[in-house]
């Protein structure tokens, strides 16, 4: 997968999250600085600095998918606490 496939995701991720978030989602800050970043790291994608702009791109995928799943991880604990497994719904014990 190139680096610029990889700070695509990044952005889309980066926009999931904020509606997650119910921050404003798409905006004009948020599509500019998206399609900037999205440039550099396609300007860096070839040559020597194909590497960099792996790494860039891996670090920004990282921080976007954290910024998804931290709520998605908090709806799971939530769900598990109101969905006990079946052996705790029939009185067997744990």
């Amino acid at each position: 997968m190139s680096a610029t496939q990889l700070m695509t995701l990044a952005v889309v991720l980066y926009v999931v999250a904020r509606w997650i978030h119910n921050q404003p989602a798409v905006n004009v800050h948020v599509v500019v600085g998206g399609l900037i970043a999205i440039v550099v790291i396609a300007g860096l994608d070839h040559g020597h600095s194909e590497p960099v702009a792996k790494g860039l791109a891996w670090l920004f995928l990282i921080g976007a998918g954290y910024g998804v799943v931290g709520p998605l991880a908090k709806l799971a604990a939530t769900s598990a606490k109101f969905n006990p497994p079946a052996a705790q719904k029939k009185g067997l014990p744990r």
